[in-house]
């Protein structure tokens, strides 16, 4: 006899954050699913903490950064995201169901977490191409001292560069340096 699967309840975006509301734990919607987020390594949320500090330092007026506890929401792609650290540049638009929830990020950070790594340079990459507002997109690898940018051009398509070494400069006006990023970073 084969086995059914039961089917997967699929949630409106309304309901997820009811549901998020109510949770203990950070969960991210995608496409009616609700996924919860795992904690990061002592690395990553150094990295991550680093990363923040550093935009946070050198923005622009008008800019301001947000660590990873700010969700974002990008329509075209029906998903709530928490990134590492997201960067708004003028005015912070929300969510009209969600005042607390971006929708109008400048830039972007993900550290890359082994589970997560495949997912931020696939789907989540691809649903963040479709938020108007963004202008750059980060990857800060915890393996290796990488950090990959990715900036809108007017065009819009995207440039990519890749940096192991010496500084990223990014549109906000920041700067990440590699060597400050990584040293001393826990295993």
């Amino acid at each position: 006899m084969a086995s059914q699967s039961r089917p997967r309840h699929h949630y409106r975006y309304d309901e997820y954050l009811v549901t998020a509301r109510d949770s203990a734990i950070k969960l991210e919607f995608a496409d009616g699913e609700i996924h919860a987020l795992a904690g990061g390594s002592k690395r990553h949320n150094a990295l991550a903490l680093r990363v923040g500090a550093a935009l946070h330092a050198g923005l622009g007026p008008g800019c301001i950064a947000f660590q990873s506890d700010q969700r974002v929401r990008i329509p075209v792609a029906n998903k709530a995201v928490y990134p590492d650290v997201t960067v708004v540049c003028g005015a912070i638009e929300t969510d009209a169901l969600d005042p607390e929830t971006i929708v109008n990020p400048t830039l972007v950070v993900e550290v890359l977490s082994p589970s997560t790594e495949e997912y931020d340079r696939g789907e989540n990459w691809l649903a963040y191409q479709t938020v108007q507002s963004l202008k750059e997109f980060v990857l800060v690898s915890q393996e290796s001292m990488r950090v990959e940018r990715y900036r809108r051009l007017e065009s819009g398509s995207w440039e990519y560069l890749e940096a192991t070494t010496g500084a990223i400069d990014l549109v906000t006006g920041a700067r990440l340096e590699l060597e400050e990023l990584y040293r001393g970073l826990p295993d």
